[in-house]
This record gives C-alpha cells, sequence and structure tokens, in this order.
C-alpha cells in the first residue's frame, strides 16, 4: 500500500500554497484559535466546545454552529489518525499562536492509544531572503518546495514537553505557567520566548493593562492614527503574538466599548467582525486615545478597577474588578489584586 501522509497546519493561505507545492498527502488546515477563549485540558469536551463557540459568536460573530461542527470536524480528525495514516507532519512557526497550537497537538497525539504513524515537526522563524519574516504564509510556492522534506522526526522530549505546556496552560491559575518557565524549555526551540509572551497577556499590576493594551496606548500618545495603520504597527512590533486582524479589533473593542473608554474610533461605529466586508471608508477610520486612557498608560488611574474584566488566558478566568490575577511587569511573577 501507498505511504499516506497527512499534513497539519495552520493557515488556509499557507495551506493553499502548500497544496499548489504539489506535496504529498493530505493537508488539514487547524481553525481552533488556542489563543483566547475558554481553555481545558480535554478541548474535544462537548460543553467547552459549546463555551467557546459562545465566547467566538460573542466576541468575533463567528455562528456557534460553524465553530462547533469545524471544532468537533478537526478532534475527530485526530481521533482517527492511527487508522488512516503512516506519517503526520507538523508545519508551524515561532510565535505564541503557533506554539500553542503545537504543544496542543503534540499533547493530544501524544494521549493517541495504539499510535503507529510517524510524527514530524518543521517549525521555522526565519527563511532566507525574506525579512521581516512572520510565517509561513509569507512563503512562494517555490521557496515552500524548498521545505519539502525538511522535517524532523518529534522526539519523546519534545512530546514530553508539550504535553506538560498544556497543562500549565489550561490550568485554572498561572502559578504553573511561571513554574515552568523556570524549566529547561530548549526542546522546543522557540518556547520560552512564546510563553514569556503570553504571560505579558495577564493585566499589569501597575495599571491593568496586558502588554498589547499598552503598547496600542503608547501608539496614540501624540495623534490620532489609523485603524489599519495602528494594526500594522502593532504587528510589526508585537511580532511574536501572530496576532490577526480580528483579535485586534477584538482588544480595541475592550478598550473602547467600556464603562470608562480608553480610545475612541473616529469614523464609524463598529469594527468588521467574521467574514464581514470592510465597512465604508473603513480605510480612514482613526483611533484616538481619551483622557481617562492618558491617564491609566500613566498609572494614575487602573483600567480593572475602573472596568473590571471578563477575559479568559488559557484556563485562567479573568473576572470582576477585585481579586483578579496580574503580572508583576517588574518581577514577572503573578499575583492577585
Amino acid at each position: 500500500m501507498p505511504i499516506t501522509t497527512l499534513h497539519i497546519v495552520n493557515g488556509d493561505a499557507f495551506g493553499d500554497k502548500l497544496r499548489a507545492s504539489g506535496i504529498h498527502g493530505e493537508i488539514l488546515v487547524w481553525r481552533e484559535s488556542l489563543y483566547e477563549g475558554p481553555i481545558g485540558m480535554q478541548m474535544s469536551d462537548s460543553a467547552l466546545i459549546s463555551m467557546r463557540a459562545t465566547y467566538m459568536n460573542d466576541r468575533y460573530g463567528i455562528p456557534e454552529d460553524t465553530f462547533k461542527s469545524q471544532t468537533i470536524q478537526q478532534e475527530a480528525k485526530l481521533d482517527t489518525l492511527t487508522d488512516e495514516v503512516d506519517e503526520v507532519v507538523l508545519w508551524f512557526e515561532h510565535d505564541l499562536y503557533d506554539q500553542l497550537m503545537l504543544c496542543y497537538l503534540l499533547s493530544r497525539i501524544d494521549d493517541s492509544p495504539g499510535r503507529s504513524f510517524e510524527l514530524s515537526l518543521i517549525c521555522i522563524d526565519r527563511f532566507p531572503s525574506v525579512d521581516p519574516f512572520y510565517g509561513l504564509g509569507q512563503l512562494t510556492v517555490d521557496q515552500i518546495l524548498q521545505l519539502h522534506g525538511t522535517w524532523l522526526p518529534v522526539s519523546d522530549d519534545q512530546q514530553s514537553l508539550a504535553s506538560k505546556v498544556w497543562t500549565a496552560y489550561s490550568a485554572s491559575e498561572p502559578l504553573p505557567m511561571e513554574a515552568l518557565l523556570e524549566e529547561d524549555l530548549s526542546a522546543l526551540p522557540f518556547l520560552k520566548k512564546a510563553l514569556e509572551t503570553h504571560t505579558a497577556r495577564f493585566p499589569s499590576m501597575q495599571n491593568g493593562l496586558t502588554a498589547i493594551q499598552q503598547l496600542t496606548l503608547e501608539l496614540l500618545v501624540d495623534d490620532e492614527v489609523s485603524v489599519l495603520s495602528l494594526f500594522q504597527n502593532i504587528s510589526e512590533q508585537a511580532v511574536r503574538y501572530g496576532l490577526g486582524d480580528l483579535q485586534f479589533y477584538g482588544i480595541l473593542n475592550g478598550l473602547w466599548h467600556c464603562e470608562h473608554p480608553l480610545i475612541q474610533v473616529l469614523g464609524g461605529d463598529r469594527l468588521p467582525k467574521y467574514n464581514e466586508a470592510w465597512p465604508p471608508h473603513f480605510e480612514n477610520y482613526r483611533v484616538k486615545m481619551t483622557d481617562m486612557g492618558k491617564l491609566i498608560l500613566t498609572c494614575k488611574q487602573d483600567h480593572i478597577f475602573l472596568n473590571g474584566i471578563d477575559e479568559w488566558i488559557g484556563g485562567v478566568h479573568l473576572l470582576g474588578m477585585k481579586d483578579v490575577w496580574r503580572r508583576n511587569a517588574v518581577t514577572t511573577g503573578f499575583t492577585k489584586l
């Protein structure tokens, strides 16, 4: 029988190019964003899938039935790998978005009973003549052809580490992740920086802002900035996050549609959601920091004390105005405040 191969990738753009490169095997685009929303050890759990579907619908307008069916199909594919393939190749990048997805898949596949297929990985943070390198989706079909066959077998150390990461990431408090960051993470060479980026997603003790929220306000100090150029600036300065435009619009909405807004968006009353065309004149939408935003940026007020929070960061649910897990921007530790 011919050898059957499954390539698991992040991103339809790259999936289409990989397919066009003529690579042998089936291609599965993993579309579940594990970067946000409720997270648990068993992501295939039906109750958790329903919670995530509600979150994605509320935040981005993704239809719940679409989200559920897509997630269930992907998880079911993982359950049948042993019966269907001889080799699985994972194609991923260095940023937080991809590293979380990679750790989940390695952990999930490691739990497969009676696994008989080979498991391989290609994970890069650069490519010759592509500068700056953001991800595999930048590559041309000819460049992708140069990567064919360069993947390496996944080691036991890599799978063990990925399982540790997923356990810490899905925990209900950040202390296991804090402890994990003190361990040797070199089996997955891009992991340490990615997890340090993950910890910066927690609100700071100083003003209740995450690192991305802080950077967003800093870029608005001197002037109004168009939404599109603001996203471009954030993408360039926070490349380790792997943020998409919808995720960034979600961040802006959190700063805008709260009791004491930190920003105003001028030119329209809402930002695009899932599968929506840009509203008329969206390229002219501008973002401006409010006076309250200036007070919070300079640590004279606190975003969470004023506006509260209802966010999931991995398995940690940050909720309310007090007794919320925060990071200390100086010591990088965590405490409740």
